[in-house]
């Protein structure tokens, strides 16, 4: 009677032991965001979007750290390298028989475009232009011409913006307002897009509306205290949206790298138990979706370093070798574009960090959390490529590196 009676009770006392820990885990990470109030003001919870000052926009922009020259081609060579260059959005080339037949199913793609009369093969040309400055790197004059070409043209304008906010922007609240305004921008196109969404031949701008959309958001939402992710609700839209692109555009491997970065930035805020339980967020979405986006584009650098970010942000130091591999592997494409580029310096600047955090901390949650001190104290943007890599010596004299107030 004694051993039939042992394994019920077994059981039980280790369900109760187990329900325990749960507990325990998911009252640290309520104690973790009792821990960043003290980083927000009231105003920064009641704020729903940051406000966006529009001079940003009117003053000139910092220059990319290499030769515009290395990827400005001429149209021949555009048409020529486009499914290279779209590998990670897919986006299609913009011909003007592709236009022909879109405005006309859709004309919404025709609003917003200035100075056209009809002239599909002028609009090409103009298109081309736009892209062939996103390529280059000239981000300033990318947004300025693609703002007057309608949905098709704001892609390109929209994700240079995105480029200079994250990698060339010097400090962080202009990182910042850049994001806002880019997350803006793409969600006033929800409405009208909705009935292009299932349509193959339009399916890649609505994807990559969306992932804008969605991107600009997470940018904010990773640096910023769990009170404001929480009271933004930017969790939500991120995810949310991140499933919506995925089911867009399926053949996207960007949008796949981006819907695992979401299940495992929310594991970096909240730990798995409280990501898992709350919002969803698994590991096997994560390994999962990386190596579909591994597969559709193993060259593309942002994937291999976002997915080094997600293994230390699931698993802290017990994949670090595995994360600093993906690092170098970034490290080591050859870029053919502004964007490849830029992703690859900064996976060098992020290598940097991740062996500051792995030599000088053993709670990844300390060093978060003075690096987010020093962000927000400095107003310095630690993504930039313009930048040095983040020391023990910032870290610990953040009032020495304080950026003096814009005029």
């Amino acid at each position: 009677m004694m051993a039939s009676f042992s394994q019920p009770l077994w059981r039980s006392l280790l369900l109760v032991t187990l329900c325990t820990v749960s507990l325990q885990t998911l009252a640290a990470r309520d104690d973790d965001a009792d821990d960043e109030m003290d980083e927000v003001t009231p105003e920064e919870l009641q704020m729903q979007e940051i406000p966006v000052d529009e001079r940003i926009f009117v003053e000139t922009w910092n220059e990319v750290p290499y030769k515009k020259s290395y990827f400005t081609y001429n149209d021949q060579q555009i048409r020529e390298k486009w499914d290279y260059l779209m590998r990670g959005l897919k986006v299609p080339y913009p011909s003007a028989e592709y236009m022909r037949v879109q405005f006309n199913k859709y004309p919404f793609m025709t609003d917003g475009i200035e100075d056209w009369h009809g002239d599909y093969n002028a609009l090409e040309e103009r298109y081309l232009e736009v892209w062939r400055l996103f390529f280059s790197g000239d981000f300033q004059k990318a947004r300025e011409q693609g703002m007057k070409l309608g949905p098709m043209g704001e892609i390109p304008a929209l994700f240079s913006q995105l480029m200079y906010a994250i990698y060339l922007a010097e400090r962080q609240s202009i990182k910042y307002m850049m994001l806002q305004d880019v997350a803006n921008r793409a969600e006033e196109y929800f409405d009208v897009m909705k009935e292009a969404e299932d349509d193959p031949e339009v399916a890649p701008i609505v994807a990559s509306v969306k992932l804008g959309y969605a991107y600009a958001i997470a940018r904010i939402a990773e640096e910023s205290p769990v009170p404001v992710v929480v009271a933004r609700r930017y969790i939500g839209k991120i995810k949310n949206s991140a499933e919506e692109v995925v089911e867009i555009m399926p053949e996207q491997p960007l949008a796949h790298a981006f819907r695992a970065g979401v299940d495992a930035g929310i594991m970096r805020r909240v730990g798995k138990f409280t990501g898992r339980m709350t919002y969803g967020a698994r590991t096997t979405t994560v390994e999962d979706s990386f190596s579909d986006a591994l597969e559709l584009a193993p060259d593309i650098p942002i994937v291999n370093y976002e997915y080094a970010n997600a293994l230390i942000y699931m698993n802290r130091k017990r994949d670090l070798n595995d994360a600093i591999s993906y690092l170098e592997k970034a490290m080591k494409i050859r870029p053919q574009f502004s964007m490849d580029a830029l992703d690859v310096m900064y996976s060098y600047k992020r290598l940097q960090e991740v062996r500051l955090y792995a030599l000088n901390f053993r709670s990844f949650r300390k060093f978060e959390k003075l690096r987010r001190k020093f962000s927000k104290k400095t107003d310095r943007n630690l993504t930039s490529v313009l930048s040095d890599p983040l020391t023990m010596e910032m870290l610990n004299n953040p009032d020495d590196y304080v950026l003096p107030p814009r005029n």
